[in-house]
C-alpha cells in the first residue's frame, strides 16, 4: 500500500501540473499544494467501540500522503470510545475546539441542535462523487427542508427481517426453512427445537432489547412514536403503531410462544448479548433485522454456522438510510475542503481501505489470486492488529476490501439489493419534534416501562397493553402525531409524494 499510495501521489502531481492552466474549484485547491498553501486539516471524529489503534498514526500518515496530493488536504483521525461519543462532541463543540467531521448515528438529532453545516448548498461543486456514488433516492433521504446536513456511509441502506438459528439443529432436526413465510410460521421452527432441545429455548432477545429486537413492520418515522404501517407501503397516514391490530397481533404470539417455552424467560431483563445466549446453548437463535452476508456475520460472532429465514422483503426507509450518517460541523473553518476529504471517502479506493483496514503487508495481506479479498498477515490476529475500523461507518463501504469467509461478491449483492429495496413513501422525511419535546420525553419514558416486557412475551397483553396505550395517551402521543402527519403532509406536497 505505501508503494501504491507513492504511486499515486507522483502521478497526481504529475497530472496537477499539466492542468495548472485548468480552471474550477476543485482544481483550483489542488493547485494550492504546488503554490505552497499550507494544506488544510481536517479534524474527523467517529466512535469507536474499541481501544484507540495503536498504529493510527501510521495510518494516518499514509493517507494523508494521498489526500494532500489531491486536494491539499490532511486528516486527524479521532476515534471516539461510543459510550462517551456525544459528551464530547458537545464539550468540544461549546469549547470551541477544532472539529471538521463527525459520524453518528443520530442524524435527525443533531439537525434539529443546529451542529451540523448546510453541506448540501455546496456538495455538486465539491463532492458531486459523493451524489454519483449514493444515487439521487439516497442521497436526497438526507435532506431536511431541501438541504443536505449529512450523506450516509453507503453500506446496507435498505433491511430485510426474520429470523437467525444455528444450522447444526436445522440439518439435525430436518427443519425445512423454505416453508416458512410469516411471522407466525416461525412457531413451527420453535416448536421442533423445544421438543427434541429440552434444555435450550428457541429465541433470546437483541441485546439490551425485546424478543423482537429490531424486527419491524411499521416505519417508525424516526422514533416509533407515530409510524406509517406496513413498512412505509401504503400510505402517508401517520397512526399509533402500538394501538395498530399488527402490532397486537405480534404480541399475542409472542405472549403464545413465551408460555409454550419457546422463549427466554428473562428476555425482559436479560443483560447479556443474544450472541453470548447462543454461544452459551441456552438459545438456539433470534429475529434480527438481515442483509446480504448478514449469516456469515452472524456465523463468526456466534462461533457457529448460522442460518436465516426471512418473512420480511427488503424495505429502505429514512431511519435505515440515516442510522449511520457522516456530518460536516457548522463550526469548521473550511467545509469546502472538508468536503472534498469526504468526497475522497466515497471515490478513492486508496483512501477507503486505509480507513477500514490499515497498510498493506501490516496489517493484512491480500489473498492470493484474489485482489479483492483479504486477510491477517501471519502471526497476526483479530486480537493483537496494530490497527481496525468498521468499513460499515466510513463513506463508501463498496470500494473496500472484503475479508477473508465472508463471499468475495458480497458488495455487489449489498449494491443489488439496496436497488432492489421496497422504498417507504416517507422515505427522505426527517421529523423535527423540538415542538413536542416534552411529549415525546414522557411518551419515551412509558416506551422504556412497557415496551422490552411486552415484545418479550413475558407479561399478559390482556392486562398490560391497554394500561401501556392509556399511558402513552396521558403522555401526549396523539400530539405527538398530529405533528409528525403535519409536517408529513408539507414534505409530501413540497416534494410531490402521495
Amino acid at each position: 500500500m505505501k508503494r501504491k499510495a507513492g504511486w499515486t501521489s507522483l502521478m497526481l502531481a504529475l497530472t496537477l501540473a499539466l492542468s495548472a492552466c485548468s480552471s474550477g474549484k476543485t482544481e483550483n485547491a489542488e493547485n494550492g499544494s504546488a503554490s505552497g498553501e499550507k494544506p488544510y486539516e481536517v479534524v474527523y471524529a467517529y466512535p469507536t467501540f474499541d481501544n484507540v489503534p495503536p498504529d493510527i498514526q501510521q495510518v494516518q500518515d499514509e493517507i494523508n500522503k494521498i489526500s494532500k496530493a489531491k486536494i491539499n488536504v490532511t486528516v486527524k483521525l479521532m476515534p471516539i470510545s461510543s459510550s462517551a461519543f456525544l459528551n464530547q462532541i458537545n464539550l468540544m463543540m461549546s469549547g470551541g475546539e477544532k472539529l471538521d467531521m463527525m459520524a453518528m448515528f443520530n442524524y435527525s438529532t443533531q439537525v434539529s441542535k443546529g451542529v451540523l453545516y448546510p453541506m448540501g448548498n455546496i456538495m455538486e461543486q465539491n463532492a458531486q462523487g459523493i451524489i454519483d456514488a449514493l444515487g439521487p433516492d439516497y442521497y436526497n433521504a438526507t435532506k431536511v427542508n431541501g438541504i443536505s446536513y449529512g450523506v450516509p456511509s453507503i453500506r446496507d441502506l435498505a433491511q430485510d427481517y426474520g429470523f437467525v438459528v444455528r444450522k447444526d439443529l436445522v440439518d439435525k432436526y430436518k427443519i425445512d426453512l423454505s416453508q416458512i413465510k410469516t411471522f407466525d410460521d416461525l412457531g413451527n421452527v420453535f416448536k421442533v427445537i423445544k421438543e427434541n432441545e429440552p434444555g435450550m429455548v428457541a429465541a433470546t432477545n437483541q441485546t439490551n432489547d425485546s424478543i423482537l429486537g429490531s424486527y419491524e413492520l411499521d416505519d417508525p418515522l424516526g422514533n416509533d412514536l407515530g409510524s406509517l404501517l406496513n413498512n412505509g407501503q401504503d400510505d402517508l397516514k401517520v397512526v399509533n403503531w402500538f394501538a395498530s391490530e399488527e402490532y397486537e397481533h405480534m404480541l399475542r404470539k409472542l405472549r403464545e410462544w413465551y408460555l409454550a417455552g419457546y422463549l427466554l424467560k428473562d428476555a425482559a431483563t436479560n443483560p447479556e448479548s443474544n450472541a453470548a445466549v447462543v454461544k452459551s446453548g441456552k438459545a438456539a437463535g433470534y429475529f434480527s433485522q438481515m442483509k446480504p452476508g448478514f449469516e456469515a456475520q452472524e456465523s463468526r460472532v456466534n462461533g457457529a454456522e448460522m442460518v436465516a429465514v426471512r418473512t420480511l422483503p427488503p424495505v429502505a426507509k429514512t431511519d435505515t438510510v440515516t442510522n449511520v450518517t457522516i456530518g460536516i460541523s457548522a463550526q469548521s473553518k473550511n467545509p469546502e475542503k472538508t468536503l472534498q476529504f469526504l468526497n475522497l471517502m466515497y471515490t478513492d479506493k486508496d483512501i477507503v481501505n486505509l480507513l477500514d483496514w490499515g497498510i498493506e503487508g501490516k496489517h493484512y495481506v491480500k489473498v492470493e489470486g484474489q485482489d479483492n479479498v483479504i486477510k491477517y498477515p501471519d502471526g497476526i490476529t483479530a486480537q493483537n492488529v496494530g490497527y481496525k475500523n468498521y468499513s460499515w461507518m466510513h463513506g463508501n463501504q463498496f470500494l473496500s476490501y472484503v475479508f477473508e469467509g465472508d463471499d468475495p461478491d458480497v458488495y455487489k449483492e449489498l449494491d443489488a439489493f439496496n436497488k432492489s429495496a421496497n422504498k417507504s413513501k416517507a422515505l427522505g422525511f426527517t421529523f423535527n419534534g423540538e415542538s413536542v419535546k416534552t411529549e415525546i420525553a414522557a411518551c419515551t419514558a412509558v416506551l422504556t416501562q412497557y415496551q422490552r416486557v411486552l415484545q418479550s412475551g413475558a407479561v399478559d397483553v390482556d392486562k398490560v397493553l391497554p394500561d401501556f396505550l392509556k399511558k402513552l395517551s396521558d403522555a401526549g402521543i396523539d400530539k405527538i402525531i398530529a405533528e409528525k402527519q403535519k409536517q408529513l403532509d408539507a414534505w409530501a406536497a413540497a416534494n410531490g409524494k402521495k
